[in-house]
């Protein structure tokens, strides 16, 4: 897929992100020449787990999802803020009708299975939400990584420098 000069859409949890998967996926992209964007549902300090601080660029809710290629959305307990977030929806529902990436990791691809686009697609996360993304139809498959057309899903921690090579070739 071809990003034709657009900056690539993360969502990063208000606390509680994954600093590893954050770091790894920013830089897979950032080495591939992608800008990328972060926003949140605060304009300043997002928290890591391990104490991390960063500044988002911009609120989720006022992302245009027009103005990205697509997005990424990185896990973390505090995933599951996005869990039921309207505006979360809205532009993960965008991008698929689009066939624009939608990648996610660890306890992310709930917000997914939420919004209605996992019916029928192979995709992974983080075991404690396996059932959750059963529920929504998927067909977790466990793996490190999964791709399935526009999806792509990342298991957790372990694999976040698999699903950030993988990100960047999604993206290039």
């Amino acid at each position: 897929m071809s990003t034709n000069g657009k900056a690539v859409l993360m969502l990063l949890p208000a606390s509680g992100f994954r600093e590893e998967e954050y770091r790894t996926a920013r830089e897979a992209l950032e080495k591939r020449g992608l800008k990328v964007v972060i926003a949140s549902t605060v304009k300043h300090g997002a928290l890591g787990t391990e104490g991390i601080k960063v500044d988002p660029d911009l609120l989720i809710t006022e992302a245009d999802p027009e103005n990205y290629a697509g997005v990424v959305m990185i896990g973390g307990h505090g995933a599951s803020q996005f869990w039921h977030d309207v505006k979360a929806h809205e532009i993960i529902r965008t991008y698929n009708r689009a066939g624009k990436i939608i990648a996610a990791i660890d306890r992310a691809p709930v917000t997914l299975g939420v919004a209605g686009v996992l019916k029928d697609k192979k995709v992974t996360g983080h075991i404690s939400v396996f059932e959750k993304l059963i529920n929504y139809g998927a067909q977790y498959t466990g793996n490190k990584v999964e791709r399935d057309e526009n999806i792509l899903t990342g298991e957790g921690a372990n694999a976040c420098s698999v699903f950030a090579e993988e990100l960047a070739r999604a993206f290039a």
